[in-house]
């Protein structure tokens, strides 16, 4: 007897999820045509800020529209490169929520989107009110999971909510580790600026335009995540990394004489013109309340 694997059927809202992932490319012509039909008139998208305060920010409809239709035209070749988190249980294991509005399926999805910035011309990308001319770089976002909620009550079934979750896994990016705009920004090297404190809490989520490599998708976030962790520090903990940090300081600084001319004190290190101001950064940023 010949046994043969039998797929589930997608569900309606499955179906719409698809043509949401499929867009532009993957798209026949009748669902290209029909592709705006498919988000709800309430339609809210959460995504990281295009501003350089970092953070979330709502779109409507027509802002996300007009935000994937931009970076369509100046990467011609994008795709979401996403795929369906299905439960093991077709029948409850889907995160459903009942609402005023009718029956909510939340789908969450793991996305790895890319596209090469190649448009000029009519094409040319064009975001927060400025144009990028073609690098033809490519943009490899990093591995993220977004939340598609979709009202299963309406006929055909609605996108009303987009929400970005996190990211997942920068290890093959060019975006610094950074979704949409702010990755794309920083993947063709016009990265955001930071806020003029950057070394402030709460830390810039971008790095400088004058950063060492805006290449490297890995120094920044490094950084970064290194000062949230010595701000989340008690007062104790704080001024016990003060006191290594002194130390090591110093004795590095005792180590890099010959040792005939090795100081013999913090005073005599001082007069011989080695200034501590490494420490003294350092110590600011430990420090900082």
């Amino acid at each position: 007897r010949r046994l043969v694997k039998v797929q589930a059927a997608m569900s309606d809202a499955e179906e719409i999820c698809e043509m949401f992932l499929s867009y532009p490319n993957g798209l026949t012509l009748t669902q290209a045509g029909n592709y705006e039909e498919i988000y709800d008139d309430s339609f809210v998208a959460s995504v990281p800020s295009p501003k350089k305060e970092g953070g979330l920010v709502n779109y409507s409809r027509e802002e996300w529209l007009s935000l994937i239709k931009a970076l369509v035209k100046g990467l011609p070749d994008w795709t979401f490169g996403g795929s369906i988190w299905r439960p093991l249980d077709d029948e409850q294991g889907w995160d459903d929520e009942e609402t005023g509005e009718g029956t909510i399926r939340h789908l969450h999805l793991s996305t790895k989107m890319f596209g090469t910035h190649t448009g000029d011309g009519p094409n040319l990308l064009k975001l927060e009110g400025r144009d990028f001319k073609p690098t033809f770089k490519e943009v490899v976002f990093p591995v993220e999971w977004w939340t598609l909620s979709i009202n299963t009550r309406k006929v055909p079934p609605k996108i009303v909510a987009l929400q970005f979750k996190k990211v997942l896994d920068t290890s093959a990016c060019s975006t610094g580790g950074y979704s949409l705009v702010p990755g794309l920004l920083f993947a063709i090297g016009k990265p955001l600026s930071p806020p003029p404190m950057s070394l402030q809490y709460p830390f810039a989520c971008f790095p400088p335009h004058d950063a060492v490599d805006v290449e490297d998708p890995n120094w920044w976030q490094l950084r970064m995540e290194i000062f949230h962790i010595i701000t989340e520090k008690t007062p104790e903990e704080k001024e016990e990394m003060k006191r290594n940090i002194d130390r090591q300081v110093l004795q590095t600084c005792v180590d890099s004489f010959p040792i005939r001319d090795r100081p013999a004190s913090l005073i005599d290190l001082f007069f011989k013109n080695i200034g501590l101001r490494f420490l003294g950064t350092v110590t600011r940023i430990a420090t900082k309340p």
